[in-house]
């Protein structure tokens, strides 16, 4: 009886011995899959995207040239449009969810025209609508080319409301201010794409916004 006592204590504690390594063993694993997950979710990287001028670029230019005065002078520009660049930090901190900060810079090119005086018109007004009228329109310009460079700061949040392996969708809400028009103004992209699961993925955007590009495509480098 003894014996049959002790055999049955014996498989007890083996029994016992055996789900505590299985529960150790379990929960071992959750915390690697846990850590490995959360390793996964964080994430940095670089983008680098290009587009043309933002919305806020129409606003610089007049308020930075006075296009009035400069037509009281005799003067107008024929402005040409250069693709300007984004240069972004993203940090990912939960698998939907980012924080993306970019540089923008964008380069315009502007052909400033100076129309001649009248005959006997005497000075160069700089004031008033009726300044204009000294100035000879009809004849050929004289032509200045200028270049100039701005740059602006954005920051904003994603959110993906689509997730795949290799395939994401985002929308994002923000502000940018540029340099020549220092005044904060929203930053809204409606859809983002991001494609590419290895080190160096694509992303393509549409967005309104103050102080990148209207729309961007690029690359991205995960680090």
């Amino acid at each position: 009886m003894s014996q049959m006592i002790l055999i049955l204590h014996l498989y007890k504690n083996s029994i016992i011995t055996i789900s505590m390594k299985r529960i150790l063993t379990i929960l071992s694993l959750i915390s690697v899959l846990a850590g490995t997950s959360s390793a996964q979710e964080k994430q940095h990287s670089i983008e680098i995207t290009t587009g043309y001028p933002s919305i806020l670029h129409f606003l610089e230019y007049p308020w930075t040239y006075r296009t009035v005065e400069m037509h009281w002078n005799g003067q107008t520009y024929d402005e040409h449009y250069q693709p300007g660049i984004n240069i972004g930090y993203t940090y990912q901190w939960r698998k939907r969810w980012e924080v993306n900060t970019m540089i923008n810079l964008h380069l315009t090119i502007m052909d400033i025209n100076q129309y001649p005086l009248l005959p006997g018109a005497e000075g160069t007004a700089t004031s008033g609508p009726e300044a204009s009228n000294q100035y000879d329109w009809n004849a050929d310009p004289t032509t200045t080319r200028q270049t100039d460079v701005y740059g602006a700061f954005c920051t904003s949040v994603r959110f993906k409301w689509l997730v795949r392996e290799n395939f994401s969708m985002y929308s994002a809400l923000g502000a940018g201010i540029s340099i020549g028009f220092p005044i904060p103004i929203p930053y809204v992209a409606p859809v983002g794409i991001k494609f590419g699961k290895g080190k160096v993925y694509g992303i393509v955007e549409a967005n309104v916004s103050a102080a990148t590009t209207f729309g961007m495509a690029g690359i991205g480098i995960r680090l």
